[in-house]
């Protein structure tokens, strides 16, 4: 339900969807290394690799922190495809000593502020119950009234922080404004999320509003008052009455 100063709004006003499509994990070889620092880290990114750390205690309670570089190239390549939801996404690494591969979660890329070329990146172990942060993309825009007058899209949360019981994990959460006015909010209990994942918000926070200018506010229309005006009922005396 929406709600504006107290008043229910149309509840399908904004329809909110979670979409998570299984899809084969991605692999990452990382290769372990034995130096820090730096300039370490320098002579890496010249042979086109990235330093990071792989840590974390993982399914099998392996909780080691090693030290790793990667391929710049895989990097990027995954990164052009996803961006803001690589974060999102379960990966499988090896480390090149023979072992099983290891379900991780991708934490800490940095990107150069000038160029965006990737200058390092981290590895955090998966298992049930890690943080992940789901980004809010709003559909049907086209069809919101308040954005077609001029509104805007009024973000109090770019992304949900949530808790995960699987690897099949939403890239988004999808957000229907068809018909929306300005004025109406978004709450987060509008939302749908799948059983696996689990909201660290508050039902009742507003994540989003329709905002803009006080006068793109909906007035709500006047309610119609039928007024019937008795006739004037003639005096059956008005004989009587003087004459001037």
């Amino acid at each position: 339900m929406l709600r504006q100063g107290g008043h229910q709004l149309r509840a399908s006003a904004a329809r909110a969807l979670s979409t998570a499509a299984p899809a084969p994990a991605a692999h990452f070889t990382l290769t372990p290394r034995l130096k820090d620092g730096s300039r370490e880290a320098r002579r890496l990114r010249k042979q086109g690799l990235l330093p990071g750390i792989l840590y974390g205690e993982g399914v099998n309670g392996d909780a080691s922190r090693v030290l790793v570089s990667m391929n710049q190239v895989d990097f990027e390549r995954e990164y052009r495809k996803l961006r803001t939801s690589m974060g999102n996404q379960v990966y499988e690494v090896t480390t090149g000593d023979g072992g099983p591969a290891t379900k991780v979660l991708l934490r800490d890329a940095t990107l150069h502020p000038v160029t965006d070329i990737p200058q390092s990146v981290n590895f955090l172990r998966y298992k049930p119950g890690r943080k992940v942060h789901i980004p809010l993309d709003f559909l049907n825009q086209e069809g919101s009234p308040g954005l077609k007058r001029g509104g805007y899209i009024n973000n109090v949360y770019h992304e949900i922080p949530c808790t995960i019981a699987s690897e099949v994990i939403p890239s988004k959460l999808y957000v229907d404004v068809n018909g929306m006015h300005v004025g109406e909010r978004i709450y987060l209990e509008n939302i749908t999320f799948p059983e696996h994942v689990t909201p660290l918000v508050k039902p009742e926070s507003v994540v989003a509003t329709i905002a803009g200018k006080r006068g793109l506010i909906q007035k709500p229309e006047a309610e119609v008052v039928e007024v019937v005006e008795e006739a004037a009922v003639e005096d059956d005396d008005d004989d009587d009455e003087p004459i001037f």
